[in-house]
């Protein structure tokens, strides 16, 4: 067998781990790729780096797609955010003129992963357009065209994210937007270099570097701050406003602050998607309670080492759960 040299930390990482725990055998058909082949007692998958053949192909198309998981949620009578999907910015200006929406705004591809091209909190025309310009840029480098996009109303709220496995929560994350803590001394951008040259941040890692891009430059704008900026020890800048890990997020485990009623709910979508395993992300104003809160989407593919390794939190062994569920 191969060995993929990649950290425990990881999802490649615990599921080889958890493979060798539970006795499954690992062919590593191609190292570069990772894909792999488990197996066990004449039964056998393939694993593509985090990816298994748990799901079907019905289900995951549609998680994998955001308008279809959003009209199959209303239809089901469960609250999701206003929106449509649109494919210009002047189409989206009439819905506003006919008032079907309001800001603040979302903006998001119809089809994306790890936060790409998604942008929360829009106030006002101007950035409602470069938000939408760089959905389709991403759209175009993804899909090879510009594409559809997602129009939301903006909900604020803690974002959490559900790890589902037949039918069950496994764990509970509330992931924060990526921030700094000021000492008194180091710029903005000083202090977000300390943090990405931590031993253990880097990408396809529970803790991500930072990502510098059009969201982040918007984000300090608002704040009237700049990378050159000298932050006061204890101040807590957000660089962001959406909470993907990806980008440099944290995540907390909040497993026994969820009011119980969410994990019906849970159960109740993905019966509906026909989906064994996944993430539900919602924004909620108190987890603690079953109320003000919207289901914004489902992944069929969650990168689960953020619940392996929490920043903050109880750590859950996903992936052993995961072989367990495949193999018996």
């Amino acid at each position: 067998m191969k060995i993929i040299p990649l950290s425990k930390f990881n999802c490649v990482g615990a599921l080889l781990q958890a493979a060798e725990k539970r006795g499954v055998a690992v062919e590593v058909v191609d190292e570069k790729s990772k894909l792999m082949i488990f197996s066990k007692n004449e039964k056998s998958c393939y694993v593509k780096r985090h990816v298994t053949d748990i799901n079907s192909q019905m289900a995951a198309m549609l998680t994998g797609n955001k308008f279809l998981t959003k009209r199959l949620l209303e239809k089901n009578g469960i609250p999701v955010p206003v929106g449509f999907k649109e494919k210009n910015f002047e189409k989206v200006l009439k819905r506003l003129a006919r008032k079907e929406i309001k800001f603040p705004l979302v903006v998001k591809p119809t089809n994306g992963s790890q936060g790409g091209a998604v942008t929360v909190d829009i106030q006002d025309k101007e950035w409602l357009e470069k938000a939408i310009n760089e959905t389709k840029k991403y759209n175009s480098l993804k899909k090879g065209g510009p594409g559809a996009f997602l129009v939301e109303e903006y909900i604020k709220g803690g974002d959490f994210r559900f790890l589902v496995l037949d039918g069950k929560v496994l764990t509970v994350l509330m992931r924060k937007p990526a921030y700094v803590v000021g000492n008194g001394k180091g710029t903005i951008g000083e202090l977000i270099n300390d943090y990405n040259g931590q031993p253990g941040v880097a990408k396809d890692q529970p803790l991500c570097p930072i990502i510098r891009d059009y969201e982040f430059d918007r984000n300090l704008l608002e704040q009237n701050f700049s990378e050159e900026t000298i932050v006061e020890k204890g101040k807590v800048i957000s660089l962001r406003k959406s909470a993907n890990v990806s980008t440099g997020g944290r995540s907390f485990e909040c497993l026994d602050k969820v009011d119980q009623k969410y994990f019906a709910l849970m159960e109740k979508i993905v019966k509906i998607f026909g989906i064994r395993f996944c993430a539900v992300d919602i924004i909620a104003e108190d987890i603690g309670k079953f109320e003000n809160f919207r289901v914004i989407e489902l992944n069929d593919t969650p990168g689960f080492d953020i619940h392996e390794a929490p920043f903050e939190g109880m750590p859950f062994r996903v992936a052993e759960h995961l072989i367990d569920s495949i193999f018996t």
